[in-house]
C-alpha cells in the first residue's frame, strides 16, 4: 500500500509529465496485489491531506520544498497537491507573507510555492522576490505575487525550467539596460 501512495503521489496516478512506462507498469502491479482501485486511492490519498485546508502556511512552505542555485540567483520552489484549490484565495495573503519571511531569513532572490490541482492538472504559483524574474515567468498574472499556471503540475519538467528561463530573460534585460 505504502508504494502505492507514493508512485500516486509522484506521478499524480500517472497523469504528471514524469511518468515513465516503468512507473505505469509498477503501479499496475502493485494496485493488484494491494487490491486497491488506483483512481479511489488516489482520491482518498489527497483528499485526507489538504494542506491548503489544514496547515500551516510554514507546513505549506516547506513540506516539499525544493532550493536550486541558477544563474547566481539562489531560489526556492515549493509544492503541495491538492484536490481542489478553494480555499486558495483566503490563504493568499498568509502564503506571500509566509514566503517573503523564508527569503528574509534564508536569502532566497526568489521563493515560489505552486498548489496544484491534480484533478484538472494545474498550479497557482505564489511568487515573491526579484521582481524582473517573477515578470519574466510565462504564466499569467491574477493579482500581485499570483499567477495563473494552466497545465503545469511538474516542477521538475515544468515550473523549474520556467524559473531558470525568466532568470535567463532577467538577466538579458539588465544588461541591456547598461
Amino acid at each position: 500500500m505504502c508504494l502505492c501512495a507514493g508512485l500516486i503521489s509522484d506521478t499524480l496516478n500517472l497523469t504528471s509529465p514524469t511518468t515513465t512506462e516503468l512507473d505505469r507498469d509498477m503501479l499496475a502491479w502493485l494496485t493488484n496485489i494491494a487490491e486497491v482501485d488506483a483512481t479511489q486511492f488516489t482520491h482518498d490519498f489527497f483528499a485526507s491531506g489538504s494542506l491548503l485546508r489544514k496547515g500551516s502556511v510554514d507546513e505549506l512552505i516547506g513540506t516539499d520544498r525544493k532550493q536550486f542555485n541558477e544563474g547566481g540567483k539562489f531560489i526556492s520552489i515549493s509544492q503541495v497537491e491538492e484536490m481542489d484549490l478553494e480555499r486558495f484565495s483566503e490563504r493568499a495573503d498568509e502564503m506571500i507573507t509566509g514566503l517573503e519571511r523564508l527569503i528574509s531569513n534564508k536569502g532566497y532572490d526568489v521563493a515560489l510555492l505552486a498548489v496544484t490541482d491534480i484533478t484538472k492538472h494545474y498550479s497557482k504559483i505564489v511568487a515573491v522576490g526579484d521582481p524582473r524574474v517573477i515578470e519574466a515567468l510565462p504564466f499569467d498574472e491574477i493579482s500581485k505575487n499570483v499567477l495563473d499556471a494552466d497545465g503545469v503540475v511538474s516542477r521538475k519538467k515544468q515550473i523549474f525550467p520556467a524559473v531558470s528561463d525568466a532568470i535567463r530573460c532577467a538577466a538579458a534585460i539588465s544588461l541591456e539596460s547598461i
